[in-house]
């Protein structure tokens, strides 16, 4: 039995989908109160990365853990501290005192401990306790990952729906990165369960082409049918341009913009060499954009009264 932490996040609903369709037995740890897709042919149990005793609970019958759970921008309930770092160590000690001891957890390519961004920071030491865990680990240290429910996509997109005729891109769109489909990285994810030169390991995994980001806006623009022209707004201007977006959707915060000027790339090839597949070039899967896309069914919720022990329940295929 395989569980997964943060199942219903933009990577972790392809991870499930992708584990059981190769016929893996899923328990899926659904966060209390939160209105999520229910996935398919999977075992639900509500929980929280920053409650021990549920984690503990969960992982009955559990010999691998997918650990995606995490934020990438902290709110006044939820912090770096308390759900990237936190969660990741009471993951790890829910693991001893259980059977479990497969982990599995993605970071991103320019997390370090000593990083001087918040997030990348938080990341970097989650993947240190996954290191020092004692525990059959493999960390995936993926690029930027891009899909249905993206982050880097998704502000493209809503900032080109809010304004007209251009689209100012921060670091004159000069960055580099290496976007690699969900669907890949989900593939990386249900591989290392059998690939054993991904165990006790740090993987870097992206996708095929080192894109700049002015060529992932151009790709974005082009499957979504819009036409913008491209602003290349100097590193030195990017926090006023920040400023003046911070009001449209998707919108990316000071900290996540400046982020943005430094590449996150490793070799193009790894994917290919570590698991045997060539991962998806990025204008190929961009349909989820197009304005013809068909809209998510119904999300369900589980209530807050979940947290006193709620009965296990598996969703209906």
């Amino acid at each position: 039995m395989i569980l997964v932490t943060g199942a219903t996040g933009c990577v972790g609903r392809v991870v499930v989908e992708r584990l059981t369709a190769c016929g893996h037995a899923v328990k899926c740890l659904w966060h209390w109160n939160h209105e999520h897709l229910a996935p398919r042919k999977v075992t639900i149990i509500g929980g929280d990365t920053r409650n021990l005793a549920s984690l503990v609970e969960a992982m009955e019958d559990v010999d691998t853990v997918v650990h995606l759970a995490s934020i990438r921008r902290e709110t006044h309930t939820d912090s770096f501290e308390e759900v990237n770092i936190g969660g990741t160590r009471n993951v790890v000690e829910a693991m001893k005192q259980t059977r479990a001891t497969r982990l599995i957890t993605v970071s991103c390519l320019g997390a370090e401990t000593r990083s001087a961004y918040p997030f990348l920071r938080s990341i970097g030491k989650a993947e240190e306790i996954a290191r020092a865990s004692g525990l059959n680990f493999t960390v995936l240290k993926s690029a930027v990952v891009y899909g249905p429910g993206d982050w880097l996509t998704a502000w493209i997109t809503g900032v080109a729906s809010a304004l007209p005729f251009v689209l100012p891109l921060p670091h004159a769109g000069a960055t580099r990165l290496q976007p690699i489909w969900v669907g890949d990285l989900a593939a990386c994810v249900e591989r290392c369960l059998s690939t054993r030169a991904t165990y006790r390991q740090v993987v870097p995994v992206g996708g095929p082409q080192a894109l700049t980001l002015a060529d992932i806006a151009e790709s974005t623009l082009s499957a979504r049918g819009v036409r913008r022209r491209l602003v290349r707004v100097p590193s030195s201007l990017t926090r006023q341009m920040t400023r003046f977006l911070a009001r449209y959707r998707g919108a990316l915060n000071e900290q996540e913009m400046e982020s943005l000027s430094h590449n996150r790339t490793t070799e193009t090839g790894g994917v290919h060499r570590v698991f045997g597949f060539a991962p998806a070039r990025m204008q190929a899967k961009l349909d989820y954009l197009r304005p013809d896309s068909l809209p998510p069914p119904l999300p369900v919720r589980f209530p807050a009264w979940w947290q006193a022990g709620p009965p296990r329940i598996r969703a209906r295929s």
